[in-house]
């Protein structure tokens, strides 16, 4: 076991810029009709924040997602009275300009595009940090899995998201928790996502992100875990916290990252 080493947030920002029960809806996935899809983010870590709009696509079409442009996108810091009018910086990418990211704040999302209307919020939980970050070998074979390492707080309510980057490459899989079950005590239980994962292998470099995020968008990565096919294309729909019709979620919520050598 290597014990962790802190891996500055910095270096692997831009990877993130990409980017409890409830019935999860199925779609015909060849025939259903094209949907927008927004994925936006407000982190407490420095901006700019991106707004991503892009359009769905059929299950037998390739992961090649129409952007979306010329949209209006606004998103508000509620409780600073702060309003950030979003520039495309690329097709279908809205980033920020003068927007903070504050534990505690409340921030509304607007976009408006060929007269379609699209409004969420989501209030930034306080920050939960990593404690630590390291691999073991799995009781159940030879595979070694990363284990993150955190401390949850006594006042309960709190969710996760973790992100794991994989020498440069953000993993597909699934990761979410809550302390419903488990509160106030110092957490180290291995990431096993909707896919059970991704090896590891001596040499990699793993870099972990916890999110702390609202319950709105944990019940969407729920059910988007549920959904069991996060890759394809049309996946059948999680609950989006955005109203007017789209696919996507609107996330405020805390981040903070560590890395490790694979031995």
């Amino acid at each position: 076991m290597k014990p962790s080493t802190y891996f500055p947030f910095s270096a692997f920002i831009l990877l993130l810029s990409f980017s409890s029960c409830q019935k999860v809806i199925k779609v015909n996935l060849n025939n259903a009709a094209s949907q927008y899809v927004i994925e936006a983010n407000v982190t407490d870590q420095p901006g700019p924040y991106t707004v991503t709009i892009t359009k769905s696509v059929n299950f037998d079409q390739d992961n090649t997602y129409p952007t979306v442009s010329g949209a209006t996108v606004v998103i508000t810091d509620n409780t600073a009275n702060v309003t950030d009018t979003l520039k495309e910086a690329t097709p279908g990418n809205y980033n920020t300009s003068v927007l903070t990211g504050v534990s505690g704040h409340k921030y509304s999302l607007y976009v408006n595009t060929a007269s379609n209307t699209f409004t969420s919020s989501s209030t930034m939980p306080s920050a939960v940090p990593l404690d630590s970050l390291y691999t073991q070998l799995s009781p159940f074979g030879s595979r070694r899995e990363v284990v993150p390492v955190y401390t949850d707080p006594v006042a309960k309510g709190n969710n996760y998201h973790f992100v794991e980057v994989k020498n440069d490459s953000v993993l597909s899989a699934i990761y979410i928790r809550n302390d419903n079950l488990v509160n106030g005590r110092q957490i180290s239980e291995p990431l096993n996502g909707s896919d059970g994962g991704s090896p590891v292998l001596p040499g990699d470099v793993v870099v972990v992100y916890l999110e702390c995020i609202d319950s709105a968008v944990y019940q969407y990565f729920y059910g988007l875990q549920q959904s069991g096919n996060a890759n394809s294309a049309s996946p059948a729909n999680p609950v989006s916290n955005i109203t007017g019709g789209c696919l996507g979620y609107f996330s405020a919520h805390t981040a903070s990252a560590k890395s490790v050598v694979v031995q």
